[in-house]
């Protein structure tokens, strides 16, 4: 959502930094900016910084009980909370809108795109589940809040360690002390890139600046993991987009991805290598063979270790280098703007001239 006071010459300065191909942070149109995770002693709080755009995380959880639908499953639930930036330029009301719109695109990137085992969350079926929720903080909006809370999200969500419950009649929670937590069963990581359009479409920029959000005619989200599947696509405003585009999208977003996916489980497992002993053993991946059977699997998984389910292994995509915006084809205008002057003309000289024939059609 843009924001609506924005001067003449800022707006030509940008623009022509744009058609220049340059920027004003002195990226190159196909660059991100650098991402710097940092976590805390308490378990699921992080504190994720996209260039100077700052957000915090904290991961909690309660007991609950599950839905009659969903007897088995446990579930997720994502708050945004950018009441400590508020955004000048906007209005009251468009302000929650905006706040709204980031909460919902969040929460279908994590829960509809099912990288979190629910059913792992169950204690007992149809009485009593694990329900995990995950508060986002901004502290410094300077574009592109979006990518940095889906970052800060899924960080939280592998940092975080849930306690040990005692199954049965009598229900226990043990503390850290008592029993070692275990870590939420995570499938997959959807990360989130956000692509920025302007002047009708013919140039695209990648991790747009809070001065280049202002001035942008649409935007492009796509969610992807490290298997290339699609797990979300959000598009605003008034352009229409082509199949190339959008191809074109895909695969620079998912060198990203790989960036990012690598980064983010690096981080966590050197963060516990270092506060934890070395007697106990770091969490390993354990991938799910759809041809072996799990009784043998579950023979080779000692009970001290902690234990992350991740899909079957694909094999991975090379990484094409040769991928850049400078490939983008350029956009056809679908839709027709009060700006689109010439589109008006021509409609009206069409019905003008269609009037002079019916009249002498008449006259005849």
């Amino acid at each position: 959502m843009k924001e609506f006071i924005c001067s003449t010459i800022e707006r030509d300065v940008i623009l022509k930094c744009i058609r220049d191909r340059k920027r004003l942070d002195c990226r190159t149109i196909d660059a991100t900016r650098p991402v710097n995770i940092e976590f805390r002693s308490h378990p699921g709080y992080v504190s994720v910084t996209l260039g100077q755009t700052h957000v915090i995380a904290q991961a909690s959880c309660r007991i609950t009980k599950p839905k009659e639908a969903r007897a088995s499953e446990g579930n997720i639930r994502i708050h945004l909370d950018m009441s400590k930036i508020p955004l000048i330029n906007l209005e009251n009301w468009k302000h929650q809108e905006f706040v709204q719109e980031l909460n919902g695109i969040l929460e279908q990137n994590i829960r509809q795109s099912n990288c979190i085992d629910l059913e792992s969350l169950c204690i007992n079926a149809g009485e009593l589940v694990w329900s995990i929720k995950v508060d986002l903080i901004v502290l410094n909006n300077c574009g592109n809040i979006l990518d940095c809370a889906n970052i800060a999200i899924l960080c939280s969500l592998y940092h975080y360690r849930l306690p040990e419950v005692s199954r049965g009649s009598d229900i226990r929670v043990y503390s850290s002390i008592e029993r070692r937590p275990r870590p939420l069963r995570i499938l997959h990581f959807p990360i989130n890139v956000l692509f920025a359009f302007f002047i009708e479409g013919r140039f695209t920029l990648i991790d747009p600046h809070c001065d280049e959000e202002r001035f942008m005619d649409g935007f492009v989200s796509i969610s992807m993991n490290q298997h290339k599947e699609i797990c979300g696509l959000h598009m605003g405003g008034k352009l229409g987009l082509k199949r190339e585009q959008v191809e074109l999208c895909k695969k620079l977003a998912f060198n990203k991805v790989l960036e990012l996916t690598d980064r983010i489980r690096q981080v966590v497992l050197d963060y516990y290598k270092k506060i934890e002993p070395i007697s106990h053993s770091q969490p390993s991946i354990v991938r799910i063979d759809n041809h072996g059977d799990d009784e043998d699997e579950e023979e080779h998984i000692s009970d001290s270790e902690d234990v992350v389910l991740t899909k079957s292994e694909i094999p991975p995509s090379p990484i094409d280098d040769n991928i850049s915006l400078l490939q983008m084809p350029e956009m056809n205008r679908l839709s027709i703007t009060d700006d689109d002057q010439t589109a008006i003309l021509t409609h009206n000289d069409n019905s003008t001239s269609d009037n002079e024939n019916d009249d002498e059609q008449r006259n005849q």
